[in-house]
């Protein structure tokens, strides 16, 4: 087991959720090709040039021609040699072709097989020096073939996850603290080298500026000499500023394994754009570090004791996320605040920057482009030849913009949509339910509410009862208030951390990670603590269910990412052929879902069709029935994971099974109950 299950009946049939793939890391000023998933303007020749990408997925293509050179290269020294003689040599190309190829479609294992031919140079210097025979060298030669394929058959690394765990985001604190003091210590260092620059520099400026101080004087002849023999040199080709930077050097590659990778950067950025959408924020309060509605007066939805904005270069990382991916809703919203961030700030440079007002410029004009909008098109690819008017393929786009608008083609801009890639149906439901304050019940709803102490008839509640809270009564879901301890919950959340990995659902016979599910968990026995062993027992108190296995699955522990959400599903199985039905226990009858950490907004627990939400509530346990009496799965329990606005959402989930209740919960005399 390892996952809730995908709410089938909210999505369209065959839907299948993959999380887009790493994109390769930028570098400066340069802008990779765009993905065109669709152009509205059938313009044929008159289409624009996107922005361009001087030597686009540069890393990879250096790998390509290492490889090819490390090929032909150790070929031919071997047949130079007459280590091999032709025939070898052909099958050896075929062999090490195949590993090209690999490498070309970006198999991760080729990088690593590519290794291997390094060795080979170090086989032909034995061979030089006459360490080996021919016979050895071939030998050799096998060996490295064998050792070769093995590593190619090794799996990749695994992916980042630093986004999709909150726990990971603040490990990743303990990383760059650790860069900062090798920063601290560089700039210490810098200053005094520095200093000592400068006193050079006043030193022989004051000679110049000095009428007396005559090359006539031997003694500074001999001076201007030496300092232009080997002062300047020592100056600029410092010893101590190379070892200042290799200290620096040498302190991110202490930290290189803990840093976010490409996948990191661009959940993140999705995430903003998941804040923005579900609770309807500004581009520009976010921007600003301000959590409002757009066009409303309401108050703030988070208001965080420091406010935090995001630089033009944040903004246009996040637009070009969603460029990348066709999604030009997103990226005219985020580009727009980036353009209006660097014309404010034009001319200043900041060093952790890579992109400028040009690149914004460039990638807005063609995503107003791709939206329809030739006229404003028009305009900032006008505005970026200001600023660079030697940029032949922005002139050459003005010139088709131009044309495309005396055809009268794109005139005007038809409205974006936002896009649905995840094809929730019941979207719009669920962002008003997250987007309430506290999930309110209809008033007519009040009348069959309230709180109790409840003993279930359990021997373990008679001393200290359970403080329930009926949230509703169809379907049933009710809120034990003060479940667990502080205590217990730091124990339960230090027990999983060290085996987080990002959540997985069900799809079809197949568990997979997916944009809809941003978290990572860990599964508990109830051997691993005695506090789980504990748990067990007052979550079999509440319920009156029998939790002995098979009937009930581990304890699942889930950390939430940045903006971690889980959309619209059904923790019950809808197909026969879900993985749920591996445990031979039947379907998932009922679910204790305790909250374990606090939140300072967002997260909270949205029932769709019912049309009420759960806020997040700490230490406190809810409860809902999955299945109907009947045994049918209740449609009325699809329910979602709001994202988390603001803090680090923790909750564990047990799911318990029909098997094994079947005189706990029996079946009602209405076939339809």
């Amino acid at each position: 087991m390892g996952a809730g299950w995908d709410g089938d009946k909210d999505r369209q049939e065959g839907d299948q959720h993959h999380p887009a793939p790493p994109q390769p890391a930028w570098r400066i000023r340069e802008t990779p090709t765009p993905l065109p998933p669709f152009s509205p303007i059938k313009a044929g020749p008159l289409r624009p040039f996107p922005p361009l990408s001087p030597g686009g997925g540069g890393g990879r293509m250096r790998a390509r021609e290492l490889g090819a050179l490390v090929t032909l290269g150790v070929l031919g020294a071997l047949l130079g040699r007459g280590a091999l003689g032709i025939p070898e040599v052909l099958g050896a190309l075929g062999v090490l072709g195949v590993l090209w190829v690999l490498l070309a479609l970006e198999v991760p294992g080729a990088l690593r097989a590519l290794l291997g031919l390094g060795a080979l140079g170090v086989l032909e210097v034995l061979g030089v020096l006459e360490v080996l025979g021919v016979l050895g060298e071939l030998g050799v030669l096998g060996a490295l073939g064998v050792l070769g394929a093995l590593l190619a058959l090794l799996p990749p690394p695994a992916p980042a996850e630093t986004f999709s765990a909150m726990l990971s985001v603040r490990g990743a604190l303990g990383a760059e603290r650790r860069l900062l003091r090798r920063l601290r210590s560089y700039l210490r260092e810098e200053n005094a080298r520095l200093r000592r620059l400068r006193r050079f520099y006043e030193k022989v400026q004051v000679l110049h500026q000095d009428p007396e101080a005559s090359v006539d004087n031997p003694l500074l002849a001999f001076s201007l000499i030496k300092r232009l023999h080997s002062d300047w040199l020592n100056i600029i080709y410092s010893d101590e500023a190379t070892g200042n930077a290799q200290a620096l050097h040498a302190g991110l590659r202490e930290v290189e394994q803990e840093l976010p990778g490409a996948e990191d950067l661009d959940g993140a950025a999705r995430a903003l754009m998941r804040l923005q959408d579900v609770y309807a924020l500004s581009v520009k309060g976010l921007a600003n570090g301000v959590f409002q509605r757009s066009g409303t007066d309401h108050p703030p939805l988070y208001s965080p004791g420091r406010r935090v904005s995001l630089s033009a270069d944040d903004c246009f990382h996040v637009g070009k996320v969603a460029y990348d991916t066709g999604d030009y809703y997103h990226s005219i919203t985020w580009l727009e605040e980036a353009v209006s961030l660097f014309r404010l700030s034009y001319g200043s440079w900041n060093p952790e920057d890579r992109s400028s007002l040009e690149d914004a410029l460039d990638h807005l004009a063609f995503s107003y482009f791709m939206a329809g909008n030739i006229s404003h098109a028009l305009s900032l690819s006008r505005e970026f030849l200001h600023y660079d008017p030697s940029n032949q393929r922005v002139t050459k786009n003005v010139a088709k913009y131009e044309k495309l608008l005396e055809m009268g083609t794109g005139v005007s801009a038809r409205p974006l949509r936002r896009p649905n890639s995840t094809r929730l149906q019941s979207r719009d439901a669920y962002e008003e339910l997250c987007q309430r304050p506290r999930g309110q019940p209809a008033p007519e709803q009040l009348l069959h509410l309230g709180c109790s102490y409840e003993t279930n008839s359990s021997p373990y509640l008679l001393l200290q009862p359970a403080k329930k809270e009926m949230v509703r009564i169809r379907p049933y879901v009710a809120l034990y208030h003060d479940f667990i301890s502080d205590a217990e919950a730091e124990t339960i959340k230090g027990l999983a951390g060290p085996w987080l990995q990002r959540s997985v659902v069900a799809s079809g016979e197949k568990q997979q990670k997916a944009e809809y599910r941003i978290s990572q968990s860990a599964w508990l026995k109830d051997t691993a603590d005695p506090v789980v062993r504990a748990l067990d027992r007052r979550i079999a108190a509440i319920t009156g269910l029998d939790l002995r296995p098979p009937y009930a699955e581990y304890l699942q522990v889930v950390n939430y990412g940045l903006g971690g959400h889980y959309e619209p599903h059904f923790d019950h199985a809808t197909s026969r052929k879900s993985p749920l039905y591996r445990m031979k226990s039947g379907n998932r009858i009922a679910t204790v879902m305790i909250y374990l950490s606090a939140v300072e907004a967002g997260g909270s627990t949205a029932f769709i069709y019912a049309n009420f939400s759960v806020p997040v509530v700490k230490n406190a346990a809810l409860f809902w029935w999955n299945l109907r009496k009947n045994g049918n799965g209740d449609g009325d329990t699809l329910h979602a994971g709001c994202p988390v606005l603001a803090g680090d959402k923790w909750v564990a989930n047990k799911w318990i099974h029909e098997h094994g209740q079947e005189f706990r919960r029996p079946c009602g005399a209405d076939p339809g109950d």
